[in-house]
């Protein structure tokens, strides 16, 4: 999700609990029915708040052996800044903590059971690497699934016996911008290159019915629980960690409680896009997975929901930044968290949060920044 909509919504559930919610009113008290009917009005819009952000998100190469051709759509105006910096396009072990060449990850990305590529969303060079991953894969002589976190179950229909000259056209039918990706043109070659080699594209999101249900704290049918390993719980550690990242994401102006059904509706995420990964070991298939590096850490993103004999790789394409020459200055470069990570430049350098301090500063609201 970019972050002028991560804003919106927060700044919509902030306004709407300062104009309504009865504990911060300043002249005289409501009644008890009032305050009753004011608090389920809250909860229903942080419920579709919560929603919203996570639904409308829900954050290319062709090599020296030819790859998928044709013409692609125009590419998105995004100039990558700080490409010079000295870390742009270095791969480092985090379980070393050593840098390895781009051609020994890829030798060893191909064995991999699962190969799990996180982006940020906007960011073009992290796209390049995903269409990469797609082509050497292919060039190994494999034809992995590819999941998308991008793809919705009612879209499977589109995606069968994909061919090359289908890509063009599919951006309308997979109702992208209208369900708020970035640029298609940004993702339009991996749908190509996958089409190229023959290899099948599956959705990775979930049923937004069921999204729905779990986030108003329903659970999944019996069938899909048991499909999903939906009994896999998170530790009390890990749930607080993904509320800390919520709480980031929506720049620290909206209520921990309120962003609470947020976390079961990621696990469904998660665990959702594992489904597809783990059936296409019972063909021998393997997967790539498609999605923001937040979907791809180890410790409670897709992996956690993998078999645990299975092989697997998580990729986090890193955004550099002014001033940090050193591996340990990222805290993304945490071998907990991924196997390895690629640094690229990035699209701005600006605190989203920062560009809406002013907003918020007006509504009497301060921001909370957490590293």
């Amino acid at each position: 999700m970019n972050d002028e909509k991560v804003i919106v919504y927060s700044v919509w559930i902030t306004m709407f609990d300062d104009a309504f919610n009865p504990s911060i009113r300043t002249v005289g008290e409501a009644p008890p029915q009032e305050q009753n009917m004011l608090n389920k009005a809250m909860n229903v819009l942080s419920f579709a708040v919560a929603y919203s952000a996570l639904v409308i998100t829900s954050e290319a190469v062709f090599g020296q052996d030819g790859g998928a051709q044709g013409e692609l759509s125009d590419k998105p105006n995004t100039e990558l800044i700080l490409t010079d910096h000295p870390l742009v396009d270095t791969v480092w072990d985090l379980r070393t903590g050593k840098q390895i060449s781009q051609d020994a990850f890829w030798k060893l990305a191909v064995t991999q059971d699962h190969l799990l590529v996180g982006e940020k969303h906007d960011n073009p060079r992290h796209h390049e690497l995903q269409v990469e991953a797609v082509q050497q894969m292919g060039v190994a002589g494999r034809k992995p699934l590819i999941v998308m976190e991008m793809i919705d179950p009612k879209h499977q229909q589109w995606l069968k016996e994909l061919k090359p000259e289908d890509v063009s056209g599919l951006s309308d039918k997979l109702e992208w911008e209208k369900r708020g990706w970035p640029a298609w043109s940004m993702y339009e070659p991996i749908f190509k290159e996958a089409a190229f080699y023959g290899m099948t594209i599956a959705p990775g999101a979930p049923e937004r019915e069921l999204l729905i249900k779990v986030g108003k704290g329903g659970v999944p049918p019996e069938d899909v629980s048991r499909d999903l390993m939906w009994n896999q719980k998170f530790s009390k550690e890990q749930r607080e960690s993904l509320l800390d990242e919520l709480e980031r994401s929506h720049c620290g102006v909206v209520p921990r409680k309120s962003l609470e059904p947020l976390v079961d509706m990621q696990r469904l995420k998660d665990a959702s896009m594992g489904l597809p990964m783990r059936s296409a070991m019972k063909t021998g298939q393997g997967s790539i997975l498609i999605a923001g590096t937040g979907h791809t850490r180890k410790d409670r993103g897709v992996p956690w929901w993998l078999d645990s004999n299975d092989s697997r790789l998580s990729l986090a394409a890193v955004e550099v930044s002014t001033d940090n020459f050193q591996l340990s200055d990222y805290s993304l470069a945490d071998v907990n968290r991924f196997d390895y990570v690629w640094f690229t430049g990035r699209v701005e350098t600006i605190d989203p949060c920062e560009k809406y301090a002013e907003q918020l500063k007006k509504m009497g609201k301060k921001h909370t920044h957490k590293e």
